[in-house]
Parts: C-alpha cells; structure tokens; sequence
C-alpha cells in the first residue's frame, strides 16, 4: 500500500536563467505544447540568450510524489517516458519513488523552463506523454493507495485514460487528488467534472478557478465544492493559497522575505505538504501552513535541489504543534 501515487505528464525539465526582458516578454506564455521543430528553434536562441542553470525530472504529478518520498512517505508513479537516454535519466532522478509501472514509448517529454528569479515560462515538448492509453495503465497497483494524484498531460489520449481510470476506481478506498493545471483548465468546467466529482481534494490556481467557472477564486472554490469536491485548495503564487470545505475557510499567507530563486514546481511541493499533513491527520488550515512553508523552502533553489526533506518536514510540524 503507498501513500501516494502520482499519475501525469513526465518530463524533462531544462531551467534557463534569462536576463533579457525583451525575451521573456516575446515568449511569455504560462504554459504551452510546442512542436519539434519549434521546440530546436527556442533552444538554439536560449542558448544564445539565456543560461542552463540545471537539468532536472519535472512534471507536476513526478515533483509531488518525488517530494514526498524525500520526506519519507511510501510513493508510486503512472507514466510513460522514451527508451532513450532521457527516460533513463527522468526514472534515476525519481530515486525513491517506486517506478516499476512506468512504461515506455520512443521519445521522452522535454520541458523549456524560462526564470527570472519572479516568474516562469514554460514550453513543453510532449513526445511519449501524449501516446499513454487506458491499456497500459496497472489498475492493481492504481488502487493500492491511500492518494492517488492526478495531474495534466497536454494530449487527449492520456486525459480519456485518466477519466476512465477515476470510473473504475469508484466505490473504493482509495481518496483522489486534482491539480488540473492550466492545460485541462482550458478545457472547460464539463470536460473535468468526471474527475471533480470524484476528488476527494483538488488545487487548482487562482487562474484555474476562473476558467473553470468565470469566477474569482472564493466563489469559484464553492462552485467547484458543490460539484463534488470535497475540498478545494485554491493556490494564489506569492500571495498564498485559499482553502474551502463545507465547514471551513482559511487564507494561508507566504513568507515576503524568501527569496526566490525558482518558482518551477511551488505549487506540486506545497500539494505534497498538503498531502502530508493530511497523511499525518493534521488539522486542515495546519496542512495549509505546511505545504506553505515546505513550498518556501523549495523555491530557494532550482529544480528539485531544495524539495524538503524527512528532517524539514519534522521541522515544520513540529513549529505548527507549538
């Protein structure tokens, strides 16, 4: 049995340093699928223009579960990367996350990461992700779970595979959690109900809620409650994260003073320490503070080289319990 088990998009994370404004203006796109050739085109110019400042394992669903097993949980992992060199990478990086039901395609997905200490662009290659079907997932090991967390994948394949996932996954112990990204976001509030109605808990950003529901986040947070969510974490970037159920509401605030080094992956580790504190039975606006502590303490670096550890998880809840 794991504690969490994280099903989505995996990529290959190359995090550029840019200084020019005027680029990060012409390429300022949230988030994005590209094509191949597109793809060759922004690498030469990031060569030119920017600076390689880490290669890393990404993807929203991969950063949760890998933060996770730093802390100590038990962790698993649906995928599917590319028999090459980078899907050889994207698994060691996951280390010691249990990915023995990865599967494989030709080529991995590769992710553009545009910082500036503020924000991030990102430009993703999909490759491998795309071609995941219903067929190749282990519903066994899908249902051995106390979390089974669902992120994006940028294909419809992948996206019909996870919905039929949620079906037969109805009626059992397991509880679901959403982060619906940007991506599916867009796809509109009917095209996600299948998985909202069934999530035990969902985070989607302040930008998720209103294209899901045309809302700002506290009326969109209840709209999405009363779909069948039965708690919806809204997280709102450098002003904190919002957290609804039927009973209570809270505004968690973040720490000003941190400084940001990268913000690519924030939201999955505050997600993890979330999950964590749920795990750990904490009270619901405590759970809150430690996915938004264990979140500061990830943007101090690039890539997962700052995701908190065994220790900093004790070290937060053990500040929450004093």
């Amino acid at each position: 049995m794991k504690d969490v088990i994280g099903f989505g998009a995996i990529n290959l994370d190359l995090i550029y340093k840019v200084k020019d404004e005027n680029l990060l203006k012409e390429l300022k796109i949230s988030e994005t699928a590209i094509s191949g050739d597109r793809f060759e085109e922004l690498k030469k110019l990031l060569r030119e223009k920017a600076e390689l400042k880490l290669k890393s394992g990404g993807g929203s669903a991969a950063n949760t579960v890998y933060a996770l097993a730093r802390m100590g949980f038990k962790t698993g992992y649906l995928g599917k990367v590319g028999k090459n060199e980078e899907g050889k990478f994207l698994i060691k990086n996951l280390s010691p996350v249990d990915t023995s039901r990865i599967c494989f395609g030709k080529k991995s997905g590769i992710c553009l990461v545009l910082v500036d200490g503020k924000e991030r662009i990102i430009h993703i290659l999909p490759n491998s992700n795309n071609t995941l079907t219903y067929e190749e997932i282990d519903l066994t090991y899908a249902r051995k779970t106390k979390f089974l967390h669902l992120t994006s994948f940028t294909g419809d394949l992948p996206f019909q595979a996870q919905k039929r996932l949620v079906k037969k996954m109805s009626g059992g112990t397991c509880r679901l959690s959403f982060d619906p990204g940007r991506c599916y976001a867009q796809k509109g509030l009917k095209a996600l109900l299948p998985i909202i109605e069934k999530s035990y808990i969902i985070f989607p950003s302040e930008e998720e809620v209103r294209l899901l529901t045309g809302e700002n986040y506290k009326q969109g947070a209840k709209i999405l409650l009363n779909h069948g969510a039965k708690i919806v974490v809204c997280t709102l970037g450098a002003k904190g994260s919002y957290i609804l159920n039927k009973n209570e509401e809270y505004e968690i605030p973040t720490d000003k003073k941190v400084k940001v080094a990268d913000p690519t992956g924030a939201g999955d580790v505050y997600a993890a320490g979330f999950l964590a504190g749920l795990l750990l039975n904490l009270a619901l606006k405590k759970c809150g503070q430690l996915g938004t502590k264990l979140a500061e303490v990830s943007i101090t670096g690039y890539g997962r080289n700052r995701y908190p550890t065994r220790e900093a998880l004790q070290k937060v809840v053990k500040w929450l319990s004093e």
